[in-house]
C-alpha cells in the first residue's frame, strides 16, 4: 500500500528471507567467512546457533549465492525425518540416481560411493540442514556416522547445522558428546546493537529503491524500533513495516516516535488511533546523511 507514496519498487521489510538484503554486520560477515573457510578446508561439522530471527535461514542463503558449481548441495528444511528419509533426501538433493531405497545401508553405501566419484574431479559437496535442533538423537547420530566417510587427509562431505538455542542444549546432551566434539566451526548469532540496527533499516529501504529525501526517520523513532525489537531482524522487519504503513496512513515522510509507537500498539493487538499529535523540535535523519 505505501510503495508508490514512499518510491520503493519492492517490499523493503519483508519476513522471508531474501539474500539481496541481507545486511553484512560485523558477525554476520564472520559467519559467512567461517562457513566458507570450514567448507573449503573440509571441517567436516559446522554450527551457527541463534535465536528466532536472527538471520541464520537469510545468511544460508547468501551462503549458496556464494559457493562455486564444484560444490554439490543438499539442503534440508525439514529436520522432521527419519533416518532412512533423511538418507534419502540427502541423495535426492545430490540427484545420486545409484541410491538405492531398501536400507540405510544401501543409501549410506550409495552416498559413499558418490561422494569418491566427485573427490576424484577435485569436486566438494555439503549437506546444510536448517531448524536442525528439530533432528532426533537417531538422526543425528547417523549423521555423526556419515562424517566417517573420508579419505586420509579428507573429509568427503561438510555438514552444517542452523539452529535456535536448543541445539547447542542437545548437542551437550550425554548421548551426543561424540557428535559435540566433531563440529569443527561453531557460531553463535547475537542480535544487532543499536547502529546496525540502525544501518540495517537504511540498508533494506534503499535495496527496495527508497531513500533520496522520500523517507526521514526520527532518531526517538529509532531508538523505538530497536528498543522494541531488541535488535532482532525479523522484529526489525515487522515493526518497520508497520510504521511504513502508519506514515502512509498519516501522509506523512516522517516516521516519528509516535508513529512507531502506533506501528507498536498494533502488532500487540492494541488500539491504534489516528491522528498522532507531534510537538517540540525532533531529530530527524535523512537517508542522504548516512552515506
Amino acid at each position: 500500500m505505501y510503495l508508490e507514496y514512499f518510491n520503493f519498487t519492492d517490499e523493503p521489510f519483508k519476513i522471508t528471507p531474501d539474500s539481496k538484503y541481507l545486511y553484512l554486520s560485523r558477525q554476520h560477515e564472520e559467519v559467512l567467512q567461517a562457513l566458507l573457510y570450514g567448507i573449503t578446508q573440509r571441517k567436516g561439522f559446522m554450527a551457527v546457533i541463534g535465536d528466532i530471527g536472527t538471520g541464520k535461514t537469510t545468511i544460508s542463503r547468501a551462503l549458496l549465492n556464494r559457493l562455486d558449481k564444484s560444490i554439490d548441495t543438499s539442503i534440508i528444511l525439514n529436520p522432521m525425518l527419519s533416518v532412512q528419509e533423511l538418507l534419502e533426501a540427502i541423495n535426492d538433493d545430490f540427484g545420486n540416481a545409484a541410491a538405492t531405497r531398501d536400507t540405510v545401508k544401501g543409501q549410506i553405501d550409495a552416498l559413499n560411493e558418490f561422494m569418491l566419484r566427485r573427490l576424484r574431479f577435485n569436486k566438494n559437496a555439503i549437506v546444510m540442514i536448517d531448524e536442525a535442533q528439530h533432528l532426533s538423537v537417531e538422526s543425528m547420530e547417523m549423521l555423526r556416522l556419515l562424517s566417517n566417510l573420508e579419505t586420509e587427509d579428507k573429509k568427503l562431505m561438510q555438514i552444517i547445522f542452523l539452529g535456535q538455542k536448543e541445539l547447542e542444549t542437545k548437542l551437550k546432551s550425554p548421548e551426543l558428546r561424540q557428535l559435540d566434539q566433531r563440529i569443527g566451526i561453531r557460531y553463535f548469532l547475537g542480535p544487532l546493537n543499536y547502529t546496525e540496527t540502525c544501518n540495517y533499516i537504511v540498508h533494506r529501504i534503499t535495496m527496495a529503491g527508497g531513500g533520496g529525501g522520500s523517507i526521514q526517520l526520527e532518531e526517538r523513532g529509532l531508538r523505538k524500533i530497536f528498543e522494541y525489537s531488541k535488535g532482532v531482524p525479523r522484529r526489525v522487519n515487522m515493526i518497520c513495516d508497520r510504521s511504513l504503513l502508519e506514515a502512509f496512513a498519516q501522509r506523512s515522510k516522517l516516521v516519528t516516535s509516535g508513529i512507531v509507537k502506533a506501528a507498536i500498539r498494533d502488532i500487540e493487538g492494541l488500539s491504534n488511533p489516528s491522528g498522532v499529535a507531534f510537538s517540540g523540535r525532533k531529530k530527524v535523519w535523512e537517508f542522504w546523511k548516512w552515506f
